[in-house]
């Protein structure tokens, strides 16, 4: 059995009948709590009710759960024995909550569960959109004595001699606008600054433009505030305050808002229903606009992009700066493609086939020839031919650095992103960063990279890594077998990137991510790498920062100049770069000591001063420590051969000269952990003993692993 806990307004009430209506359509037994979040024992005595249950309206009469199934769930009997057994194993609930604006196909298995939570997402009905839209059919009695909302139906229905009205549903010049109030203001932490003047404007602009004539018809819980904001339109005529309910009556006002064409919505469940039922009634209208803000809340982890499977496929998306960031009219801005390349006949066409082949087509690639002695030179030309958005430097041999420093005064595009001519990208990569920084005005996106080998190691499928989750509409449609209808109005699996487990952080965030960048330990999903082919560049970040000529790990000191420029990043963990390992002739394989010793070392100092001299007094301490973490790891990978032992050797001689230092060092930052200053304490003491103690729990570690996986049958 599931139970459902009914709770919020009427438009998460509705986001819950639907998730009924889908689990209903998988052969599960669906019942409602409806009391638990809506019911309260007064000081008299008395049960009233806190908030009004709505569904009712639609003629809807949800099962109720039995109180014994609600006990068995919760585990709340209240008898001795079972108030002992808590005691001593603790309560057995069957309770599960779910994560805001975010589809888990985990909820669509479950067969014995307590369902808490608004699941708003139309991805929780999938498949069962027809039986959605009938369930919130408005009866034709609705206004029966409602006289003011019947003025307000007929003025929305009357055409204005630009179009023939289709009543009763989506009128063909009329657009609702909901202007949010009330819970809104008081917590502005989570739903402020979405939808602010700019939208609005914004958005009543994309549809005037759109659509001669149009008429707007504001819904609002705060009738003096929405007047208001009419007055101080451009052509306040334009509009009608036409709220006509209180939140008893909510429904109403939903009501009126379904008889628009076109809706500018809040970041509201309410109003994302007015929008979803006009465009569904009697069949779904492809011509009518639904705008959206780009962001649904402000979270204080950066997941606002996680927190987006609200969303239909077919929203206009408007920032609250104003921009157009998804749909029709969206900015698509030019992006310049640098790619370095030396010697490398042998990939060369591939990597530059990955960028030709990328979904975002408004490019510019830079092919930056570095005095190649092979077929690289007649390989750009080539390419250079083939497609006019090429553009080749040959040059005399410079080095990486030089190569892309190149390319940099050249570089006419908005966003500046890097390839490197032995590697590949994923298909959605540059379209996943250029959507993440213009739904969020990130002048910096990251992407995850996968190492593939030269041997022929097989790649990741590109479907796999352009973010088709194996999650929402597979599950879905794996758990709807009998339903094989396309679900309307969601993301489909050959749409661009899914930009769900998108993370925003802030400079400070950003820069302690990226200083734990490599360590042991650090294995996390969403990390910041020192690679600069791993990110997307807005120019202004970009504008002047330069790579060192002539040395290597450039991309250390370039990196966190342009973090230090950047007010946020916004994380996608995909694996969307595929970076070639082991290739012979590389120049990442050869000469490491020498490497990490001379041009790496410097390039960290060169970080801690960057970051000291910007006043970020607590990342340069952190970062100060963590280059200490980093040669104990440089030096058990010396360790491992007599050709780089010697390189050992003088990392160990520097630490000890510096015990006292970097013991400090640890203490003082807060991004060291205890584990990590008591590791710290044994190299000091003993390098060869850290490494056989390390040894010693890394078999142990295996062991361990080993019997684990033999108990699950994976052996």
């Amino acid at each position: 059995m599931i139970i459902i806990r009914m709770s919020g307004g009427l438009g998460n009430q509705m986001f819950q009948y639907a998730l009924y209506l889908k689990l209903v359509s998988l052969g599960r037994e669906v019942c409602f709590d409806d009391t638990t979040e809506y019911t309260t024992v007064t000081d008299d005595g008395r049960v009233r009710e806190r908030r009004p249950k709505m569904l009712g309206v639609f003629g809807i009469n949800v099962p109720k759960v039995r109180q014994e199934d609600l006990i068995r769930m919760t585990d709340s009997d209240l008898r001795l024995s079972s108030r002992i057994r808590r005691k001593i194993t603790g309560r057995k609930s069957k309770l599960l909550h779910d994560q805001d604006f975010h589809f888990d196909p985990e909820f669509l298995r479950v067969e014995d569960g307590y369902f808490a939570g608004c699941f708003q997402s139309p991805l929780y009905f999938a498949g069962v959109e027809e039986k959605v839209r009938r369930a919130f059919t408005f009866p034709e009695n609705i206004l029966d004595g409602q006289e003011r909302a019947q003025a307000v139906r007929q003025q929305i229905l009357e055409p204005s001699g630009e179009g023939t009205c289709r009543a009763p549903y989506a009128a063909c010049d009329s657009a609702s606008i909901h202007l949010r109030f009330g819970d809104y203001l008081d917590n502005q932490k989570l739903y402020g600054g979405i939808c602010t003047d700019a939208y609005y404007d914004a958005a009543v602009r994309y549809l005037t433009e759109r659509c001669s004539g149009i008429r707007f018809f504001v819904f609002s819980n705060d009738e003096t505030r929405a007047r208001e904001w009419i007055s101080r339109r451009e052509n306040p005529d334009a509009f009608r305050y036409a709220s006509v309910a209180d939140e008893d009556h909510g429904y109403i006002d939903l009501y009126l808002m379904c008889l628009c064409r076109h809706h500018i919505i809040a970041n509201s469940s309410f109003s994302w229903w007015g929008a979803y039922v006009a465009r569904q009634a009697s069949a779904p209208d492809d011509s009518a606009i639904t705008i959206a803000p780009a962001l649904w809340v402000n979270t204080e982890d950066g997941t606002g992009l996680y927190k987006a499977d609200i969303y239909t496929d077919d929203m206009v998306r408007i920032r609250p700066d104003g921009m157009v960031a998804k749909g029709e009219g969206a900015e698509q801005p030019l992006v310049s493609v640098i790619v370095a390349a030396y010697n490398v006949e042998r990939y060369l066409p591939a990597a530059l086939e990955s960028v030709l082949a990328q979904t975002y087509k408004n490019l510019e690639i830079l092919v930056v020839d570095d005095g190649s002695t092979d077929k690289t030179p007649g390989i750009c030309d080539t390419y250079a031919r083939k497609d006019s958005r090429i553009r080749v430097i040959h040059k005399e041999n410079g080095g990486l650095s030089d190569a892309r420093n190149a390319a940099l005064p050249v570089a006419s595009g908005e966003y500046i992103a890097y390839l490197d001519g032995d590697d590949r990208m994923q298909p959605c990569m540059i379209e996943a960063m250029v959507r993440a920084c213009l739904l969020t005005d990130a002048p910096v996106a990251a992407v995850k990279y996968r190492a593939v080998r030269e041997d022929g190691a097989k790649t990741p499928s590109d479907a796999a890594c352009c973010g088709q989750p194996a999650g929402p509409e597979k599950a879905a449609s794996d758990q709807a077998s009998q339903n094989t209808r396309k679900p309307e109005n969601v993301r489909s699996a050959a749409a661009a990137p899914d930009l769900r487990e998108a993370k925003i952080l802030t400079q400070d965030e950003a820069l302690d991510n990226w200083i734990r960048n490599g360590l042991h330990g650090n294995e996390r999903k969403y990390i910041i790498y020192n690679s600069v082919w791993s990110k997307l560049f807005r120019k202004d970040v970009a504008e002047g920062v330069l790579f060192p000529k002539g040395e290597n790990s450039e991309d250390i000191p370039y990196t966190t100049r342009t973090l230090l420029k950047a007010d946020k990043v916004v994380l996608i963990p995909q694996p969307y770069y595929l970076y070639l390992q082991g290739r012979s002739g590389s120049i990442m394989n050869q000469k490491t000591g020498e490497r990490r010793l001379g041009d790496e070392l410097r390039h960290w100092q060169e970080q801690i001063r960057l970051l000291t001299e910007a006043g970020k007094k607590k990342a340069a301490a952190g970062a100060k420590a963590c280059l200490h973490l980093r040669y104990m790891q440089y030096d058990l990978e010396f360790r491992g051969s007599s050709r780089t032992a010697p390189y050992a050797g003088q990392i160990e001689q520097w630490m000890h000269r510096h015990r006292k230092e970097i013991l400090e060092d640890a203490r003082r930052a807060d991004c060291v952990s205890r584990k990590e200053r008591l590791r710290l304490q044994l190299f000091l003491f003993s390098p060869a003993l850290y490494e056989k103690v390390l040894n010693f729990y890394g078999k142990a570690a295996a062991k361990r692993r080993g019997r684990t996986e033999f108990r699950n049958g994976r052996i």
